[in-house]
């Protein structure tokens, strides 16, 4: 399979008579792909019904005759200004009841069925327009769809009332689902719903969990409407998403759905340049993308310069790149080609200048298109067969986000926890549903799984009783599907599971805590806190904020808390399988420690042993990847001589990589 390397390209911005230039500037770059069209309907369709598009037909043509292959986005965000005067429904309105002008981008309500209609309509055009035209590759499912505002409208509310009879049947089953003998507010008929939310309060836990669920609803509705109206017009063409499903403000339940509209995954990549963060390459919403779709990653955005940034230290772009080959990735298009002269990014730095000429960053990837020319002969994209998965849910997000008071580590913080930990270890891993899980697994780990559904629950009990294993930790299984908190022993539904009652917890920062004169503190910009001591076989510390106090049932300790003589991590057999519970907030020292004593036991896939800041991956039989994400030269040891794909050099006995560097070894037989 090939990789496909190139930019975004905004010809609307630009003068006709520049067009050529660009595109010549692309092929020298080695770029074989673009990404066309975005956020730019009304350069299409200026009014309503009235299209221009003989423009585009001309920039098609150029990047046919150039050999570079297009991913047309069908853009439908911002919504033109004749659509929010023709669907007033699709306009924002605030929490105070207000009306918001459409003055930015993403000011519209993708769920209005008004806008649809026309939104879906373009789509239609736009793709039978160009579904055969030679210069076409891909379609993108328009742009960031997930992003922008609630809309607390009297359309929405009405539509909300609407789905709520549907989920609910009956005013009594709203009523119980959502506690409203809590502060007297029973509700006598659906007529009485309002959204839990406005501009000097927001509503109980229950109301609002259902409200961030019909948003996203919505949302996830309308970009499969999309997907339908691309396929049905265009079958056989692949097509991609960059949507932000994960956002706190809107967001949709992607992995619940991603089956209903994905054909490639596909993602906005933006690390920004801390190099001196060994994770900072890692998006917490990156595996999540990938989920269980066994196909390479599509960034259809990607770093370039910045925000006032012209770019970072030289090679940190180009090394990206090489970890997200090495994580499945198949396509880089950065952001932008070309810095903006107008707008809101006219300070975001592309891979030209205001001026049209060539920066630090063109050259850059044109460093990084080289790479992937030559490693596309080989095992790429690389599409390896986890054994271990991590849960993610939409709803456990929204969860954790009205309870901050209680969850003070957001669900974003304990995904990257995990995944320094696979980071660390050189490992792969999937990001499933619980309840959509397509392949099986050795291990599943639960992190701060705070909300469990009686499917899920009833999903992790299958997985233990046949013979899985499962890792889960503190603050887990606290409230059901309705985000109330369970009445029953925690873990809610699984306490037999895991053979234990959690019956309290504490914090390392609390502020009435009288430390022990002998107790380890540290302080810095969090606060002051205690770190905690876990001994099993060895001793180490963990940097935590929340841990629990577990009462043992039919399950026994596996490391302790010795200086607050309590268990720090359980395990219990049921079935076949084991349940491990970690008595502490997600925390990647401890997560590391155990999955490296169950790696043996599982017969789990180990990472390649490299030295510290070097990524690596075995891609396919004598084909092995590494990746200096350092500003040091490193030497790796290697076990069998070969030759550098990249380089081109032999190597015996050791592989040396420049700082953020990277190599394709090809071991001889």
């Amino acid at each position: 399979m090939a990789l496909y390397i190139g930019a975004n390209y905004h010809p609307h911005d630009w003068d006709s008579s520049r067009w050529r230039t660009d595109v010549k500037l692309m092929k020298e770059a080695g770029f074989t792909t673009v990404r066309l069209g975005h956020l730019c309907w009304d350069s299409y369709e200026p009014e309503e019904g009235v299209y221009t598009f003989s423009w585009f037909d001309e920039v098609m043509d150029l990047f046919a005759e150039a050999g570079i292959g297009v991913v047309l986005d069908v853009s439908m965000r911002p919504a033109p200004t004749w659509v929010h005067k023709l669907c007033p429904g699709c306009n924002i309105v605030g929490k105070e009841g207000n009306m918001q002008p459409s003055i930015r981008r993403y000011m519209e309500d993708v769920a209005d069925p008004a806008y649809q209609k026309y939104a879906l309509r373009f789509a239609e055009i736009l793709v039978k327009r160009y579904r055969n035209h030679p210069a076409l590759f891909a379609f993108s499912l328009c742009n960031e769809l997930g992003s922008g505002q609630r809309s607390y409208s009297e359309y929405n509310r009405q539509r909300f009332v609407q789905w709520l009879k549907r989920k609910y049947g009956t005013v009594e089953q709203l009523n119980r689902a959502w506690a409203t003998r809590r502060w007297s507010r029973r509700l006598t008929s659906f007529d009485d719903v309002v959204f839990p939310e406005n501009g000097n309060a927001i509503g109980s836990p229950e109301a609002w969990l259902d409200m961030r669920r019909f948003f996203a609803h919505g949302i996830g509705r309308f970009i499969t409407k999309l997907k339908e109206t691309v396929e049905q017009h265009a079958e056989g063409i692949p097509h991609s998403s960059n949507h932000y499903a994960e956002l706190d403000q809107l967001g949709f339940d992607y992995l619940n759905m991603y089956e209903d509209f994905v054909d490639y995954p596909g993602m906005g990549f933006y690390p920004g340049y801390q190099v001196t963060e060994r994770y900072h390459y890692m998006s917490s919403t990156y595996s999540q993308r990938l989920a269980e779709t066994d196909k390479p990653m599509w960034c259809l955005e990607f770093q370039a310069g910045g925000q006032g940034l012209l770019h970072g230290p030289y090679g940190a772009i180009r090394m990206n790149a090489m970890l997200c080959l090495m994580n499945r990735t198949q396509m880089i298009l950065g952001w932008t080609w070309r810095s903006m002269l107008a707008g809101e990014e006219q300070y975001l730095c592309g891979l030209l200048g205001h001026d049209g000429l060539p920066t630090v960053n063109y050259r850059e990837y044109a460093e990084i298109a080289a790479y992937m020319k030559k490693l596309q002969d080989y095992a790429f994209p690389y599409l390896p067969v986890p054994d271990t998965a991590v849960a993610y849910s939409f709803d456990n997000e929204c969860v954790m986000q009205y309870g901050s008071r209680q969850y003070h580590q957001t669900g974003r913080q304990n995904r990257v926890e995990v995944q320094k930990v696979f980071y660390d270890l050189n490992r792969d891993f999937n990001t499933i549903s619980l309840t959509n899980r397509k392949h099986a697994y050795k291990l599943l780990i639960l992190p701060d799984y705070v909300m469990i559904s009686e499917k899920e629950a009833e999903e992790i009990r299958k997985f233990v009783a046949e013979g899985g294993c499962v890792i889960m930790t503190a603050y887990s299984a606290t409230v059901d599907e309705h985000s109330q908190v369970f009445g029953t022993p925690r873990p809610g539904r699984l306490d037999d599971v895991f053979g234990i009652r959690v019956s309290g917890f504490d914090r390392t920062g609390a502020e009435w805590r009288d430390f022990d004169g002998d107790a380890k503190i540290v302080e810095d910009e969090k606060g002051k806190r205690e770190l905690l001591k876990v001994k099993a076989e060895e001793e180490f510390y963990i940097d935590v904020e929340y841990y629990e106090e577990l009462e043992l049932h039919t399950a026994k300790a596996y490391a302790a808390f010795p200086d607050k003589g309590l268990c720090a991590v359980s395990e219990n057999s049921y079935g076949k399988g084991k349940a491990y519970y970690i008595a502490a907030e997600t925390n990647a020292v401890i997560l590391k420690w155990l999955i490296r004593k169950l790696t043996p036991v599982l017969g789990l896939n180990e990472g390649m042993k490299v030295p510290e800041g070097i990524q690596a991956r075995k891609i396919a039989e004598g084909q092995k990847f590494y990746v200096n994400t350092t500003n040091r030269r490193i030497s790796v040891s290697i076990e069998k001589p070969g030759r550098g794909v990249i380089s081109e050099k032999e190597y015996e006995d050791e592989l040396i990589l420049e700082p953020y560097d990277a190599e394709l070894l090809i071991e001889r037989k």
